[in-house]
């Protein structure tokens, strides 16, 4: 079964990483294309490679890494590297003395191993970066960036300009195609119907295997439901007693298995807005699946929602948190029911987003940016990106506009 190769978005960054870092970390979750994206750079500048899945290499980086690392010489590419914690001492001892940038490429998929131990042995002289699933920039064989930044301009009229610029490069898109197949490369490479297979084989395997990395669970099959059902409620509100009371385990089991799955990179935390902690928000997190085909083939659901369109967008606005500091993605929830999708950080710049399915935008739909934007006096402004072709700028100062003009 043959792959394409499709550029990412991350491959600059981590080449501009291994310039200025002893180590750079490539993470993310299973089957997203790290080894492919790490080999192709560790090819070009010349590194060795070797990949931990291997028994022959696992054994000797547990047991004897400093000869390891002396075999694969001053420039390494190490795939699945968290499979040996001890590795990580080695690494710092020769980063100590070499005191070189770009030494080491590594990969993982499970954070407490990667980050922990990268964190102790080499704090201040690695990069972190994390890789998700196919963004639609790069199915569409564009590694651009994610393109949110634009909505801070101050000029709202160059805003427009913009979305009607990138609305007439994409052309318009059906949403329910694209979270449909989703962005596993592996999934992209076969018909519909093996995909699927190949997604509920992910979460199988995951349930069955990769999770006893991370943690101890007792029913594989109960916590194969509840991956299940992260799936189903993908971009909703989590409500740990719903869970509990559905699986029929503690909230502190639920908290657990919730935590397990952001430190797999299977599911995607965005944490509420609130400047002050005494005014009536919700303060609960959305939970997102990391990818929205993913989240359909889980929930075994046939149909999309709106909230895979969510999902979808979700993915890229944290892209685009991770490219740059002073960046934050959120959402909003009153206790009495207003509620908006994203609020987007660009330092002390506030832009609230609202997603919809729909084509028939009028000011119901956009009710709730108004509030938020009248209760937050930061906010930069307020857009809704839908199916709705048209660019425009409301009568309540709202940007109305197509998903497809921004991702």
């Amino acid at each position: 079964m043959a792959t394409t190769k499709f550029p990412r978005v991350l491959e600059q960054t981590v080449r501009r990483d291994l310039d200025i870092y002893p180590v750079v970390a490539v993470m993310g979750a299973r089957q997203v294309g790290k080894s492919t994206l790490c080999q192709t750079i560790a090819e070009d500048q010349g590194f060795t490679t070797c990949t931990l899945d291997d028994t022959d290499y696992l054994r000797k980086a547990i047991d004897v890494p400093e000869l390891l690392l002396d075999e694969l010489g001053p420039k390494a590419f190490i795939d699945e590297a968290q499979r040996a914690p001890g590795l990580f001492l080695a690494i710092k001892a020769i980063v100590d003395q070499e005191q070189r940038a770009g030494a080491y490429l590594l990969s993982g998929s499970n954070q407490p191993q990667m980050l922990g131990k990268i964190g102790d042995s080499l704090q201040g002289r690695a990069a972190y970066r994390t890789l998700r699933p196919l963004l639609l920039s790069e199915l569409r064989f564009d590694a651009i960036q994610p393109g949110w930044s634009f909505l801070f301009k101050n000029d709202e009229s160059q805003i427009l300009a913009e979305l009607e610029a990138r609305a007439a490069s994409s052309g318009e898109l059906d949403w329910r195609d694209i979270v449909t197949v989703g962005g596993f490369p592996r999934s992209l490479a076969v018909s519909e119907d093996y995909r699927l297979q190949i997604l509920n084989d992910y979460i199988v395997t995951f349930a069955n295997r990769d999770i006893r990395e991370i943690l101890e669970v007792e029913s594989p099959e109960r916590f194969e439901t509840f991956l299940r059902l992260v799936c189903s409620w993908t971009g909703q509100v989590f409500n740990a007693s719903a869970y509990s009371h559905d699986l029929g385990v503690s909230v502190n089991t639920v908290r657990r298995w919730i935590d397990a799955l952001k430190r797999s990179y299977l599911v995607e935390v965005v944490q509420p807005y609130s400047r002050n902690a005494s005014q009536r928000e919700i303060k609960a997190p959305k939970v997102f699946a990391v990818d929205p085909a993913l989240a359909l083939a889980g929930s075994r659901e046939i149909e999309p929602t709106g909230f895979h369109l969510e999902t979808l967008v979700c993915c890229d606005l944290l892209q685009w948190r991770d490219e740059a500091p002073g960046r934050a993605v959120y959402h909003w929830r009153a206790s009495s029911g207003q509620e908006v999708d994203f609020i987007l950080q660009d330092n002390q710049q506030i832009v609230a987003l609202e997603i919809k399915a729909a084509k028939d935008i009028g000011s119901r739909e956009t009710r709730y940016l108004v509030a938020f934007r009248e209760k937050y006096a930061n906010t930069k402004r307020g857009v809704i990106l839908s199916c709705d072709p048209e660019i425009r700028l409301l009568s309540n100062g709202i940007i109305a506009a197509p998903w497809w003009a921004v991702l």
